[in-house]
């Protein structure tokens, strides 16, 4: 290669990385079990995914929410499935990613049901008003839900607020450790925090029945 050729390919190669690429996704929200279309923004450079978020809530054993998530994201999350449980809730997630602009990811799986007890109990509360909870009460682990969770939950937009909750959640939730929805008009950040140092007890009463947090978000939207 003569050194004017070399000269030309240093020059390209400096006005593509002074360009930069910018991936686009479709960003919208659906609660009605379909996958939602609409139209692409720009991500944010961080971001190297497109995403597709799947999200199924239920309480007392019934569906009550199946929520499709599109947006930009970090490859960290792609391929990542899950669940928390609470005494009377639980909330599963799938996640799949595409790495070209406006792709459309795979349809997300979810974690299978378990009522298999694990022999762990976790604290558990629901706080829906506070940066932190408290309590005296245990909910039992079920299947590979082998850690308990502290989930912080602060969304953003017309009604700024803060929920926190604790239970039972396969290991797949707690990383990443701060994660960042976009849902339509608002933005919710979350903050995890697992130990697998479960509590042993004899089994309890549990009299309060705790919706999850997402089915208290979609509430109040």
């Amino acid at each position: 290669m003569t050194m004017s050729s070399c000269l030309l390919l240093t020059c390209l190669l400096a006005a593509i990385v002074s360009t930069g690429y910018s991936l686009s996704c479709i960003e919208c929200t659906s609660m009605n079990g379909a996958i939602c279309n609409a139209a692409t923004k720009a991500c944010p450079p961080e971001y190297d995914s497109c995403l597709l978020s799947y999200i199924i809530t239920s309480i007392g054993g019934m569906e009550v929410t199946k929520t499709y998530i599109r947006q930009c994201g970090p490859s960290s999350l792609c391929s990542k499935t899950g669940s928390i449980s609470l005494p009377n809730g639980k909330m599963k997630t799938g996640t799949t990613c595409c790495k070209t602009s406006d792709c459309m990811p795979a349809n997300p799986t979810l974690p299978p049901d378990s009522n298999k007890k694990n022999g762990m109990k976790c604290k558990t509360c629901f706080a829906p008003n506070s940066p932190s909870c408290d309590t005296d009460l245990y909910t039992s682990c079920l299947g590979n839900e082998t850690v308990c969770i502290t989930q912080v939950v602060n969304r953003t937009g017309d009604i700024p607020t803060t929920t926190t909750m604790r239970g039972c959640a396969t290991t797949e939730m707690c990383e990443p450790a701060r994660q960042v929805w976009h849902l339509e008009k608002m933005t919710v950040y979350l903050e995890n925090t697992c130990t697998n140092n479960g509590v042993y007890v004899r089994p309890r009463l549990l009299l309060l029945i705790i919706p999850l947090w997402l089915f208290s978000l979609i509430l109040s939207h």
